[in-house]
């Protein structure tokens, strides 16, 4: 039977989340109907030891070890299928090795997934963040509501934060909701977990419904391209949601590692369960404390950041043009270097100038089917429609055949044939590719250093969320000048090559790049000029830089703007979630009053201090 509610232990884990109105015809929200987070702890280790005798809580928050060992086993069968398959397709797969590429579903490359999954021990699942010797459960992963409340926990029994322990939460949340209901998920690596559900078709039946973010305090260890689509206050639907509601649990329960490390098997799983209620009902009980607090936070960010929009002075209709203008650009895949680069982009222009022979001669053979009287009519009128769409193809072939020919600093009658093996064209190609990525890497790198840029006052939370980004980009500053220096050395290969004759004609080899300045991103430095690179893969985009790059007012309007739209989706929720708040009260006053007639009591003769 389908659900036109969430389950009634959903209910009790959070009556302000999963309480009040779900209708199917109707949305009740804009946005996700519910947010959730989840994080794994390492610490909360247990040692092997025989058995204790079996407890269990009347109301426990684990999930069976069997159900998770099931889900472990289905996702494991998947993707060795998978792999299977997939080792059975590479046959006439012509992609080229390295070349960076969007996979399917995905808003991000493979590159910047790849660059992500290297920045977070939990991404590589079979790294151990633990030693197992010893242990028999090695840490603990929770599912939380964005209230901070605990709604299902599992133990984990691997050395590294395997995959399945995620999908047999979110599953279980699943079975417990109608198939309504849209849900939010902020995750340290949300952005691997999309990749692996679409890859491998886990969560098939509910990823529909499912919107994946990464939590706030860890999205600056992501590549920038990673964060404009995954961080929560650049993506829609999260409000001003933070996903770090399992960091506070973890705090909450440190003071119960040492005990929970030696006790027995099934007193421990007690005590965990013993210490969740209480905390569930220490925060219910200061629900409304919290919701008061959101809304003036709500208040205060919603005054600076229409000040801030204010000043700029731009209309917020141009600023989301700009945005959609600068999520796509920097989203981009980007190229990469190949030892056939070279081979690649000369039978590229070589193909574009054959595509451009042919549509000529078609050009010219529906023009002499339309002039000659003697052609049918029937003839004529078919090449007449024929010929517009001929005519836009053979301009925009003529225009790509001129960019791969200025790319390869090529004149429009030279043969290209002799060029195919050409070291100079491969090491000019795998050069423009380092500059792009390079270019990339530091436009991405002042975007966000920006925060930590333009803030002066700040709170705790700020400042450590601060030196957490500044540390996460200065971590990835040494990648950037390897990529320098790599340029540096193809720059000077180019050079011997022209030395010794073995380059084109009249080629002038690029400059080196200056890695003591490289961080200051001068206009004038070398690295902004493209002398003997050609450089038009951009479409010529560098020669007029956009204004959500170059205009500060466009920068500033455009993290006020989204952060406007934050706080208009965190009303909204709060809104939702103070109407659950009321509709749970008056329900358990009802059952109160309904008890308390039921057994022939008189509620103003209650002995209420009794209950204190």
């Amino acid at each position: 039977m389908a659900r036109n509610r969430p389950s009634e232990y959903l209910w009790s884990r959070c009556p302000i989340c999963f309480g009040g109105k779900f209708e199917p015809e109707k949305d009740r929200l804009d946005w996700t109907d519910i947010i959730v987070c989840l994080d794994a702890c390492f610490t909360q280790r247990h040692n092997h030891q025989p058995r204790d005798p079996a407890r269990k809580h009347p109301d426990s928050f684990f999930i069976p070890q069997e159900e998770v060992d099931a889900v472990e086993g289905r996702v494991d069968a998947v993707r060795l299928d998978g792999h299977q398959t997939k080792r059975s397709r590479t046959t006439g797969n012509h992609e080229v090795e390295g070349d960076d590429h969007f996979e399917p579903g995905m808003a991000v490359s493979k590159a910047v997934l790849d660059s992500c999954g290297s920045s977070f021990k939990a991404a590589r699942e079979f790294l151990a963040k633990v030693i197992p010797k010893g242990s028999d459960v090695t840490g603990l992963m929770a599912l939380l509501c964005r209230h901070d409340r605990p709604l299902w926990v599992v133990n984990m029994t691997t050395p590294g934060e395997r995959q399945h322990y995620a999908i047999a939460l979110l599953e279980k949340l699943f079975q417990n909701l109608p198939s309504f209901v849209h849900v939010g998920l902020l995750y340290d690596i949300g952005c691997h977990l999309e990749r692996s559900c679409l890859k491998w078709g886990l969560l098939e039946d509910h990823i529909d419904n499912l919107i994946f973010a990464i939590s706030v305090f860890h999205a600056f260890g992501h590549q920038w391209a990673c964060q404009l689509i995954y961080h929560p206050r650049k993506c829609e639907r999260f409000g001003l949601s933070d996903g770090e509601g399992a960091e506070r649990l973890w705090h909450s329960i440190q003071h119960l590692i040492a005990y929970t490390r030696i006790a027995g098997y099934h007193l421990r799983l007690y005590t965990l369960d013993t210490q969740f209620h209480f905390g569930n009902t220490e925060s219910l009980l200061n629900i409304g404390k919290w919701i008061a607090r959101k809304y003036h936070s709500l208040d205060s960010k919603r005054t600076e950041n229409r000040k801030e929009l204010a000043e700029c002075g731009i209309a917020v209709n141009s600023l989301r043009e700009q945005w959609k203008d600068q999520v796509e650009k920097q989203t981009r895949p980007l190229p990469s270097q190949s030892k056939n680069k070279g081979k690649q982009a000369v039978q590229e222009c070589m193909h574009l100038r054959q595509s451009k022979k042919t549509l000529e001669k078609r050009l010219k053979y529906l023009q002499e089917i339309i002039s000659d009287p003697d052609t049918a009519d029937y003839d004529v009128a078919t090449a007449e429609m024929e010929l517009p769409s001929i005519l836009d193809r053979l301009e925009k072939t003529k225009l790509n055949v001129k960019k791969k020919e200025r790319a390869l600093g090529a004149s429009e009658r030279m043969q290209l044939h002799h060029w195919v093996k050409s070291q100079y064209i491969t090491k000019c190609m795998n050069a423009r590719a380092i500059l792009t990525r390079l270019r990339e890497h530091l436009r991405s790198r002042k975007f966000e250093l920006d925060r930590v840029e333009r803030l002066c006052r700040k709170q705790r939370n700020e400042q450590r969320l601060n030196e957490h980004t500044e540390d996460s980009v200065k971590r990835r500053d040494p990648g950037i000048q390897q990529l320098a220096q790599k340029y540096n050395h193809l720059v000077k290969e180019m050079k011997d090559l022209i030395i010794i004759r073995k380059a084109p004609r009249n080629v002038v080899a690029p400059r080196p790049i200056d890695v003591s300045r490289l961080f200051n991103l001068d206009t004038d430095d070398e690295l902004w000029q493209d002398i003997g690179l050609n450089y038009d893969e951009a479409d010529d985009e560098d020669a007029v830089p956009p204004p959500w790059l170059s205009d500060e007012n466009v920068r500033k309007g455009i993290r006020a703007m989204l952060e406007l739209d934050r706080c208009e989706e965190e009303e909204e929720r709060l809104g939702v979630e103070r109407e659950a708040m009321r509709s749970w009260f008056e329900e358990e006053w009802s059952v109160a009053m309904s008890a308390i007639d039921a057994n022939g009591m008189c509620f103003d003769d209650m002995n209420w201090g009794s209950f204190r």
